[in-house]
């Protein structure tokens, strides 16, 4: 499961294709594909903190391309304009109960109050797309003795009915950098982005 390395905090040369923007108080969030020779090489999280109309601070981290996946779905397609009507608050919510209870608890077992059932869409290109598509994948490599651990929660960006979550942890004992990006409807995660790198 492990992405590329982590691109070093405010460094990056290539202009990524934005394909969301999240804002959130000083908070503001890219997800972007890197593209190189006229096609997609990486995907890309950049998260931004600005203040009185300045940049404070910026993470960004990519992960290579993945020209098939177990779902079907690219890392990047889905819905890309945030819903206006849709309560932040809520979505905020949502998203941090299901990273908290799920990636930090490690309760599996609660996958169906918190994802939208089989109609779960997945985007992680190693993960099939539903509840059993995930727990597929999060089994595959504990049975290999391969552990996936979140330390807690960082920064958390709700726009409308997208919640975007950085968080650090390890993978196979190594230090990695987690940045998981939801979108919600009734109560509940229905679409999930993602990417995962490495910490240097």
């Amino acid at each position: 499961m492990p992405g590329a390395a982590s691109v070093n905090k405010g460094q990056g040369a290539t202009t990524p294709v934005v394909h969301r923007v999240l804002r959130d108080g000083d908070l503001l969030i890219n997800h972007s594909v890197i593209a190189g020779d006229n096609r997609p090489v990486a995907v890309r999280f950049d998260l931004w903190q600005i203040t009185e109309g300045r940049v404070v601070d910026h993470w960004a981290d990519e992960e290579p391309w993945a020209a098939t996946t177990a779902n079907g779905h690219t890392q990047i397609d889905g819905p890309t304009t945030v819903d206006p009507t849709a309560d932040p608050d809520l979505t905020r919510r949502v998203a941090v109960a299901a990273v908290q209870t799920i990636l930090v608890d490690g309760d599996v077992g609660a996958l169906d109050d918190h994802l939208a059932g089989e109609d779960y869409v997945q985007h992680n290109p190693r993960f099939a797309d539903g509840v059993s598509g995930l727990v597929a994948a999060l089994a595959a490599p504990a049975e290999q003795g391969i552990t996936m651990r979140y330390d807690g929660l960082g920064q958390v960006v709700a726009d409308g009915d997208f919640a975007y979550i950085r968080s650090e942890g390890t993978f196979a004992d190594a230090p990695y950098v987690f940045h998981d990006l939801f979108r919600v409807a009734d109560g509940r995660c229905v679409e999930y982005w993602d990417v995962m790198v490495k910490r240097a």
